[in-house]
């Protein structure tokens, strides 16, 4: 893959990611921290961006930043790191879930 394929696949990715979380591209620039004349210019393959750049826009769209360079289809292997969140996130939102229902349980 040379360069020109890779920024028009980096492009496509942030287009289909934007739209697949219903985000507008005002939206999207506010929670990564750049403008949306930007993120128009990436979407358009005028722009790449710095490395923290695309570090924020995946962060912002919820991805990782490999993501956003992998062709549409392509079985994503996810590594521990991302797997030990999810499983927090869902721990600690039911340790939650259980801590509220004792405590109704005992009023």
């Amino acid at each position: 893959m040379n360069e020109s394929e890779l920024i028009r696949l980096y492009s496509e990715n942030i287009r289909r990611f934007r739209l697949s979380k219903k985000l507008t591209q005002e939206r999207l620039a506010e929670r990564a921290g750049i403008t949306s004349a930007y993120v128009s210019e990436i979407e358009n393959q005028k722009k790449v961006g710095k490395f923290e750049t695309i570090a924020s826009l995946a962060n912002a769209l919820e991805v990782e930043p490999y993501e956003l360079f992998l062709e549409l289809g392509t079985v994503q292997a996810y590594n521990g790191k991302r797997t030990k969140a999810l499983m927090n996130r869902l721990r600690n939102n039911f340790n939650e879930l259980v801590d509220t229902i004792e405590e109704f349980l005992t009023e």
